[in-house]
């Protein structure tokens, strides 16, 4: 059982880690929660560990100073660093002082962390086994050193591995030019040479998705088949090396001539031909990154930091194409500097709900979508934030007013949409895509029936009826049913108990009133009949209900 230690000064997100993987299924233990550096070194100390993984900006101790001292001690625990998007320099230093990997917070998952700790695990025990093996080679036996030579042969032909690991340092910053220049031997196969580079960073979009629907979740057969028409497109036309960085995403790092390869028009023919060529063969859509190297000769490093970033623009400008360095100079010189402003959009979303007024909602909608110019790769969760909000002020609505299942799909896709970081362009057509909905049932639907609906939503706590709600409105009884049931798909009671059950459901999760307070309050003129009724409704009774049994 390797041991494992999280630290972070961010509580939850020690938790998040904590409750991602089935530790001991994988044969893993979770020995020590820290939350700074100081508090890591100490649990290494008093209770070792195999793999730490650790945030890279903590107070008192942070994780560069970490490694650091765990180097000191001699301890060869592998260290996995969790970093944020703008930590590239911190990462850098991190690799380059020994650091195993790194994953960016944002793309934390399951898979990416349990792949990652099984190798480290491997590599840790093959390590220490060759320490074993070194210090006893004088006492070693033929069928021992036969095995050792076999291991040797499973290094060399490990080629590929070794290949992408000297590309990715080189990448990284952490390897520099002249030392992975001496390292490219021959059996590499590197097609790298000093002089201008461009480095193009492709990503396959809704990646999990993608490979759980159409691959099986078998991620090393993806990768393979992508790379071999990607390699194939690139030995047509240009000097490069490509590797799998994981998580659906390839390195492109190429040598740029003086014979056209050096052009932005060049690299965008080249991603169209490479994007095309994805689609045809594997339904594969992809977004790309591109940094060109200038005449002042960039590092590598910079090259990557530039064209990683540039691909990130895709949930801004939108994904499936190639976005360049100078376009995301372009799109930082001309930002607005604002984050969006979820607070008042979610109030004047809710307004325009509200008034149910067709017109209005539609006019309200561009106040309400997020612009590309108020959003950076920094800020674009907050901007998801905001379109959650969206979703959970839409599901309310469509609940109250009986709408849900004619804008199920629409919200739904929506919902996906969220779900996989779509781009900002896209989330917009989606959203305006229910406003417009919405906006057509208000103004198409049964006039009486939304009357009918406001006067429960601010009568429900009084004792009324079809008759009485029916002699306000001035209509007759029997009609306004009928059009309840044609319009809402159920009768006058079924609606007034389901939106009394609501209202219910949430002073029960405020936990302020008693349970015979709440069924007055949503009126109920009795606690028995209030329990039957909510546990017809939910399927609990109140009490479970308040205390989180949730089906």
């Amino acid at each position: 059982m390797k041991k494992i230690i999280i630290t972070d000064d961010n509580r939850m997100v020690v938790e998040s880690v904590a409750q991602l993987l089935p530790w001991t299924q994988l044969g893993f233990e979770i020995v020590a929660k820290a939350y700074d550096g100081v508090q890591a070194l100490e649990a290494l100390k008093r209770r070792g560990a195999d793999i730490v993984i650790s945030d890279i900006k903590m107070p008192n101790m942070d994780g560069l100073q970490l490694i650091r001292e765990m180097k000191k001690l001699g301890l060869d625990a592998k260290t996995i660093v969790l970093s944020s998007y703008n930590d590239f320099d911190m990462v850098r230093e991190a690799m380059r002082l020994g650091a195993s990997e790194y994953i960016l917070k944002t793309e934390l998952d399951r898979q990416t962390l349990s792949q990652l700790l099984i190798a480290l695990a491997s590599q840790l025990d093959q390590e220490r086994e060759a320490l074993d093996n070194i210090g006893k080679r004088d006492e070693l036996s033929e069928s021992e050193i036969l095995r050792l030579k076999e291991m040797d042969n499973e290094l060399r032909r490990n080629r590929v591995y070794i290949r992408d690991q000297l590309l990715r340092g080189l990448c990284l910053g952490h390897l520099p030019e002249e030392q992975f220049l001496q390292q490219c031997k021959s059996y590499l196969e590197i097609r790298y040479v000093s002089g201008m580079h461009a480095l193009l960073y492709l990503v396959v979009d809704n990646f999990q998705n993608v490979l759980d629907m159409r691959w099986r979740g078998d991620e090393q057969l993806l990768s393979f088949a992508a790379m071999n028409v990607v390699e194939e497109l690139l030995d047509r036309n240009v000097r490069a090396d490509l590797f799998y960085n994981g998580s659906g995403e390839f390195v492109v790092l190429a040598c740029l001539e003086s014979d056209g390869n050096n052009s932005y028009e060049y690299w965008e023919s080249l991603f169209t031909q490479i994007a095309e060529a994805l689609e045809q063969y594997f339904r594969i859509r992809i977004s790309g990154g591109l940094s060109l190297d200038k005449e002042d000769h960039y590092p590598v490093s910079k090259l990557y930091v530039q064209a990683l970033e540039a691909s990130q623009f895709r949930y801004i400008l939108g994904k499936g194409k190639l976005i360049t360095d100078q376009d995301v100079m372009q799109r930082r010189n001309m930002s607005s500097n604002t984050s969006p402003n979820r607070f008042e959009r979610v109030d004047m979303l809710r307004n325009a709900l509200h008034a149910s007024h067709p017109q209005l909602l539609i006019k309200t909608a561009d106040s309400l979508m997020v612009r590309p110019e108020e959003v950076t790769p920094e800020n674009f969760r907050e901007a998801l934030r905001l379109y959650e909000k969206y979703s959970f002020i839409l599901s309310e609505f469509l609940e109250k007013n009986g709408l849900r299942s004619k804008c199920r799909s629409l919200l739904e896709s929506f919902n996906e949409f969220l779900y996989d970081r779509e781009a900002i362009p896209e989330l917009n057509a989606r959203f305006l895509d229910i406003l417009r909905r919405i906006s057509e049932e208000m103004a198409t639907g049964n006039s009486h029936v939304r009357l009918l609906m406001k006067f429960v939503q601010a009568h429900y706590k009084e004792e009324i009826t079809l008759q009485t709600a029916s002699e306000q409105l001035g209509v007759n009884s029997a009609y306004l049913g009928r059009l309840v049931q044609k319009e809402l798909q159920v009768n006058f009671s079924e609606y007034l108990n389901h939106y009394r059950i609501e209202r219910a459901k949430e002073l029960l999760l405020e936990g302020k009133l008693k349970i015979y307070e709440i069924a007055e309050a949503v009126g109920y003129g009795s606690t028995e009949h209030f329990s039957r009724m909510f546990k017809k409704v939910t399927g609990l009774s109140p009490k479970d209900y308040s205390s989180g049994k949730l089906k």
